[in-house]
């Protein structure tokens, strides 16, 4: 067998403890940039990433990472850059080119059939944009803590 001096020993101790807290600290890390709940739906937990964006029209950022809004994947829509949904609430936000933008009192029966849209842009410009003005329907706050 091989055997280890003591300076060796002692070297090998120090780099193992050295490892371990290089990925105790890694971990605490990603810990805090995710934030986790309870899923209402399952009761699992849910861990996401908060996404802050700044919604024109609207003084605080709303997190629209948070699994309270439902995201739409509008990649083969050359105007839409994303949409997201929050059904409790009847709100949906909507990213065109560079800005976002917000609609209140949206029904969740006009998000069904945004998301099966053969054109998001041409359902968007016809059954959205004029509509469910946040001026005069309900605007929800989030706890941006």
């Amino acid at each position: 067998m091989f055997k280890l001096s003591h300076n060796m020993k002692i070297f090998l101790l120090l780099l193992i403890s050295f490892l371990l807290l290089i990925s105790f600290a890694s971990n605490i890390s990603s810990q805090n940039s995710a934030t986790s709940e309870l899923s209402p739906e399952t009761d699992e937990e849910v861990i996401y990433k908060p996404n802050y964006v700044k919604v024109k029209y609207r003084e605080d950022s709303v997190d629209i990472g948070h699994p309270r809004f439902e995201y739409l994947d509008t990649s083969k829509s050359s105007f839409i850059r994303g949409a997201w949904y929050d059904k409790d609430n009847s709100y949906m936000i909507i990213k065109l080119k560079e800005n976002y933008y917000q609609y209140c009192g949206m029904s969740s029966k006009i998000w069904t059939h945004f998301k099966k849209a053969e054109s998001f842009g041409i359902f968007y410009n016809t059954y959205i944009k004029g509509y469910y003005d946040c001026r005069f329907n309900y605007v929800p706050r989030y706890n941006n803590s």
